[in-house]
């Protein structure tokens, strides 16, 4: 699949390294609060926040709300998708749940039951600055003992 997520947004969207990834045969439930770019190829169920790229593979099944710089699902996804930048549906993905993007890309044969809103980048930074970065400063600081 990477392969396919190259072709289709390697122009628009830098493709950066993942340094997290949820593997195929992995169960986890929880908040991810996530520095740079993940993958999932297992199940979660939480919410994921993170400034940076968000892949679901096409065995990756997520429960939850998504938000990231961009994302570009192959798999199954219950929850709503916010982006940065775009949004990219592959040939293999389901999802239910509205999106919330500055655009959509989406593959004949995707399935996909919700709403498309398409925000502007105001709107969108002030909704990332909301659900994000604040989100993603309380944990840091949780953490500081």
């Amino acid at each position: 699949m990477d392969k396919e997520i190259e072709r289709k947004v390697g122009k628009e969207i830098n493709i950066k390294k993942v340094n997290t990834m949820i593997g195929n045969e992995t169960i986890f439930r929880g908040t991810f609060v996530v520095e740079g770019a993940i993958r999932i190829d297992g199940m979660y169920e939480g919410n994921i926040r993170t400034k940076d790229l968000v892949i679901v593979g096409s065995t990756g099944k997520v429960k939850g709300d998504i938000y990231g710089e961009a994302v570009v699902i192959g798999g199954a996804v219950k929850g709503n998708i916010f982006a940065m930048k775009d949004i990219v549906l592959l040939s293999t993905a389901k999802v239910i749940g509205d999106l919330t993007a500055t655009k959509i890309l989406m593959d004949e044969g995707a399935k996909f039951k919700g709403k498309f809103k398409r925000a502007s980048e105001e709107e969108l930074k002030a909704l990332f600055e909301k659900e994000v970065n604040t989100f993603i400063e309380k944990e840091k600081s949780s953490w500081e003992w």
